[in-house]
């Protein structure tokens, strides 16, 4: 009997299909990086990669030898609510109208399809956006430790050796970098060079003015009601007083009842004192009345347009040491705005500040005392807000992957599986014979 064997050219195994290959070269395999770069961008700008003064590792920028140096800003929406983007060449409505100026009717909606289907979807709602950055804080820490004038390529000599990206922005954007180093270094002209050192001085003159223009622009809403408004909003306190009333109940007894004067002087007796009340207890009875209680409210005070303008300078500042300066050099900064000697008198901002200090402890502190039936009397609001808001985020994504469950997974998930064996005990390797 003739044997059959299956046709090699039927396995899907062994023939390589292009639809295969074409999968693998898909560009959601290897998702494109999407930038939104400033408008009329010339044909000279280059990606670089320089250090940024608050990250040891390299950053990517933008350099353009006309309008400067750009940084890159990630924007991407949250986990808990995932997007896409669709990308493509013009809108339907536009392409349709911009094809029918050269095409007839009958075309033109063929070609509109056309250039909307050769867009791109892009699986993570990920893009960068160039932002201006300012030259100065990257070349500020190359040079904090030279204390001679010396001319820039000697002072950049060392880090162009190890970093050519740097040596690219000296050569095509000198005049930039030199201005950038003159807002904080002293300078003298020796001949026809410009020669350099370092000012912390100028430094602190530099984010001063840094800070005017981000207050006369206006700062964020979200920033100035966080780090401002409230920073500065004194607690409410609230004052408890009780006031205890007591009654006397005049009662008549079987007696012959006393006249009108002998009512009075007992009354009179009765409010003297508790050894006369008890002494005529079967002719009055006392009645204490339900405690009285009143709460006023101390309203906080306004705060005044100068500790306003104080704590947004601080707050100002604070964001660019910490985002923008080197640990060391900002460190040096702070103390040089806390001396006496500081172009910024923050002594009436402290001073309010550690008033507020003391209203919110002394709050906190009457607040335990006077209400036992908090379980956390000491913790800080603010902790117990982030842990709601955690909380609130864990109940959101648990609900957002049960309502990605299908259907029969709910239903395997209802299975009593006691008593039964796991799948993994099918597959266990067998204990080794023993040899007699």
């Amino acid at each position: 009997m003739a044997i059959t064997t299956r046709s090699g050219s039927k396995s899907p195994v062994k023939k390589s299909s292009s639809k295969t290959n074409a999968a693998t070269d898909s560009p959601q395999q290897n998702p494109l990086k999407h930038f939104i770069l400033p408008k009329d961008t010339p044909t000279q700008s280059r990606f670089i990669l320089l250090r940024h003064p608050r990250d040891p590792d390299a950053q990517r920028f933008l350099f353009c030898p006309e309008k400067g140096l750009y940084h890159f800003t990630k924007v991407s929406p949250p986990s808990a609510d995932p997007r896409s983007l669709l990308f493509t060449p013009l809108e339907p409505d536009r392409a349709e109208s911009h094809v029918a100026d050269h095409l007839d009717q009958s075309q033109a909606a063929t070609e509109a399809s056309l250039s909307c289907e050769e867009g791109y979807v892009s699986k993570t709602a990920e893009f960068f956006v160039a932002t201006p950055f300012d030259l100065a804080f990257i070349i500020l820490p190359l040079v904090t430790g030279r204390n001679l004038f010396q001319p820039i390529d000697d002072l950049l000599e060392e880090h162009m050796r190890e970093n050519k990206h740097l040596r690219y922005l000296l050569e095509h954007g000198r005049r930039m970098v030199e201005e950038a180093m003159s807002r904080f270094c002293d300078t003298i002209q020796a001949g026809d060079e410009q020669m350099f050192r370092f000012s912390e001085d100028k430094v602190l003159r530099m984010l001063i003015q840094k800070a005017d223009a981000a207050m006369a622009r206006g700062l964020p809403s979200t920033l100035e009601e966080k780090f401002v408004t409230r920073a500065l909003e004194a607690p409410i306190l609230s004052v408890k007083r009780e006031d205890t009333t007591i009654s006397a109940i005049k009662t008549k007894s079987n007696a012959t009842a006393p006249d009108d004067e002998e009512d009075d002087e007992s009354a009179s007796e009765v409010f003297e004192s508790q050894s006369s009340a008890a002494s005529i207890a079967p002719s009055a009875v006392f009645s204490e009345a339900s405690t009285a209680t009143s709460v006023s409210t101390v309203v906080p005070e306004t705060i005044s347009p100068e500790l306003l303008e104080l704590q947004k300078r601080r707050t100002v500042l604070d964001f660019l040491l910490e985002s923008y300066v080197p640990n060391a050099i900002a460190d040096r900064i702070r103390a040089r705005l806390a001396a006496k000697g500081s172009p910024i008198d923050f002594a009436p901002l402290d001073g309010h500040l550690s008033s507020l200090a003391a209203l919110r402890a002394e709050a906190l502190l009457s607040r335990s005392i006077s209400d036992f039936s908090r379980k956390r009397g000491l913790e800080d609001d603010e902790t117990a807000e982030l842990r709601a808001e955690k909380k609130r985020k864990q109940e959101e994504e648990d609900k957002r992957k049960r309502l990605g469950e299908s259907n029969g997974v709910r239903a395997l998930k209802k299975v009593d599986v006691s008593g039964m064996k796991k799948m993994s005990d099918f597959f266990a390797r067998k204990p080794a014979a023993r040899v007699v």
